[in-house]
């Protein structure tokens, strides 16, 4: 009897294993999702609040630089960043958890736009702005 229990359980666990194991495998990526990815990958995010812009004789990735070093100064975890010759970009979550950006795109050779963001638009946000561009100032 107990032979018989346990052919019945061992075969209703060999079924279980097959059947999970009988999915459609995933279609391989072409050269335009591969390309989409990387244009996602790259895309500069949105933040939505109160920002503050300046220019500098910098290049983006001197900015880039400097605007990591003032964002962990200010408590800011950077989460994403992008830096090309173009332009530079840095995406990071404030201790009160508010995105802030901060952008540099190049105006004239030698010369950047620098632009910071911070998500929300009430007094914590401002004066978060207000010491993250006191700061990238201080430190261009």
């Amino acid at each position: 009897m107990a032979a018989r229990r346990s052919w019945r359980l061992g075969a209703i666990v060999i079924l279980c294993l097959t059947g999970a194991s009988c999915r459609e495998p995933e279609p391989a990526p072409t050269e335009l999702s591969e390309q989409m990815q990387e244009d996602l990958r790259l895309a500069i995010p949105r933040v939505g609040g109160p920002s503050e812009e300046f220019l500098v004789a910098k290049t983006p990735a001197e900015i880039a630089t400097a605007a990591e070093n003032a964002l962990e100064d200010s408590g800011v975890r950077v989460v994403r960043k992008d830096s090309a010759a173009q332009r530079s970009w840095l995406l990071g979550k404030s201790l009160a958890d508010r995105n802030v950006l901060v952008q540099a795109l190049p105006v004239h050779p030698g010369r950047s736009a620098v632009r910071v963001t911070v998500e929300g638009d009430d007094a914590l946000a401002r004066e978060l702005l207000q010491r993250l561009s006191a700061d990238l100032v201080q430190m261009l």
